[in-house]
């Protein structure tokens, strides 16, 4: 029952931002991002670890509460992001009495978002758009295991566009706490502690 009214409320949001969206061909509503991920990998006990390089990729829609902008220039929305892919790549070396081995981690995550947003257009067809999400996500990890969970991410940046093509930047940051896929336990000294990320993701957007 919890869950229908859940579901129940959300279809009510989404029915009242449909019916609310601005028709003003400045604003737009839909956005594809492709970025660039600086990220940190930290366990307890363990060194923080830097990524070697990242890429992501986002795709959504926002949805504007209100159907005229106010004062002409601002709208505030609800973000809704069908797919974010990313991936990023570690590299780690492990030095022992007997030699030093040189290993990889790569981390991906499909995730979803949604979280208010505020957009301001200022002239013309210049959009600043400022935004805050929960992310809820799928996040994998090999190294020469494959490691899985469930992981709780938040994402919050702004970006800046004119017409149809522009710039942004965001922070996401999260936890996941692995298990090795193959046993389904902690298993291991990578799943015996809470992984945290940290990262920012610089990226080009289109807008549409």
């Amino acid at each position: 029952m919890k869950k229908f009214k859940f579901l129940l409320m959300l279809f009510l949001l989404f029915s009242i931002c449909a019916y609310s969206q601005t028709d003003d061909k400045h604003w737009k509503k839909k956005y594809l991002n492709i970025g660039f991920v600086n990220s940190s990998f930290e366990q307890e006990d363990s060194p923080i670890l830097k990524s070697n390089y990242g890429a992501s990729f986002t795709l959504g829609r926002t949805f504007h509460l209100h159907k005229n902008p106010i004062g002409g220039i601002l709208c505030f929305g609800l973000d809704v992001t069908w797919l974010d892919l990313n991936y990023t790549n570690y590299k780690i070396k492990r030095i022992t009495y007997w030699d030093t081995k040189n290993e990889q981690y790569h981390q991906g995550e499909v995730s979803i978002h949604i979280g208010p947003s505020i957009t301001i257009n200022p002239v013309g067809k210049l959009n600043i758009h400022g935004y805050f999400r929960y992310a809820p996500s799928i996040s994998g990890l090999y190294t020469e295991d494959f490691h899985s969970n469930y992981a709780t991410f938040f994402v919050g940046g702004a970006s800046i566009s004119y017409d149809v093509i522009g710039l942004g930047i965001e922070s996401r940051f999260g936890n996941c706490e692995y298990k090795n896929s193959n046993t389904g336990k902690k298993s291991d000294a990578l799943s015996s502690y809470k992984t945290q990320y940290n990262a920012w993701r610089a990226y080009l957007t289109f807008k549409f």
